[in-house]
C-alpha cells in the first residue's frame, strides 16, 4: 500500500509540475475551456494546452486559439485566404463571422485534459478555496503543531528524570 502511495505521490507531483511549466512558460498556454462551439474535439470545462506556431505553420485542419479584443477563441481553421483565416467551431453550423488575421493567432492547440477545468473553477470560489488551500494549510499547521506538543512533553519528562535522580 505504501508503495502504491508513494506511486501515485510522484505521478501527481509530476503531473503537477508539467502543468506549472506550461503555466509559467511563455510559449504554452492553458485555456479553460467555456463553451460546447468545439464539441466533440473538446467539452465545456476541459483544459487546453497550446504551444508555439511552430514550423509546420498554421494549416487547415488545425485548431487555433486567437484573440478578438479581450476574448481568447479556439477553433478549427477552415481555410487559409492570404493573410487571413477562416475559422469554425467543430459544434458549430456556420464559419466564424469575423475573419482572423495571423497576427491575431497566439497558439495552437495541442491537447487536453478533460475536466480539470471544473477543478480550476471550484477553487476561484470561496468554498473552493476553504477546501483546496485553508483547510489542508490548517491540516498541515495542526500535524507540525502535535508534533512540538509531543517534542515539548518528551523534553519535559526528560528534564523531570534529571531532577529526580540529581535529588536522589
Amino acid at each position: 500500500m505504501k508503495i502504491f502511495a508513494w506511486m501515485v505521490s510522484i505521478m501527481l507531483g509530476l503531473i503537477v509540475a508539467a502543468l506549472a511549466f506550461v503555466f509559467f512558460s511563455p510559449d504554452y498556454s492553458l485555456y479553460i475551456v467555456r463553451s460546447g462551439s468545439m464539441e466533440p474535439a473538446f467539452n465545456v470545462g476541459d483544459v487546453v494546452i497550446a504551444g508555439p506556431l511552430g514550423s509546420d505553420g498554421i494549416k487547415p485542419g488545425v485548431i487555433v486559439t486567437y484573440a478578438i479584443g479581450k476574448n481568447l477563441i479556439t477553433h478549427r481553421v477552415l481555410s487559409i485566404d492570404g493573410n487571413t483565416l477562416i475559422t469554425k467551431g467543430d459544434a458549430n453550423e456556420n464559419p466564424d463571422p469575423i475573419p482572423v488575421q495571423f497576427s491575431q493567432v497566439k497558439s495552437l492547440y495541442l491537447f487536453r485534459i478533460p475536466y480539470i477545468g471544473y477543478v480550476a473553477g471550484f477553487v476561484r470560489t470561496r468554498p473552493g478555496w476553504l477546501l483546496t488551500i485553508i483547510l489542508p494549510s490548517l491540516i498541515l499547521v495542526g500535524f507540525i503543531a502535535k508534533d512540538i506538543v509531543k517534542e515539548a512533553l518528551k523534553d519535559e519528562k526528560c528534564v523531570k528524570t534529571i531532577l529526580k535522580k540529581e535529588n536522589h
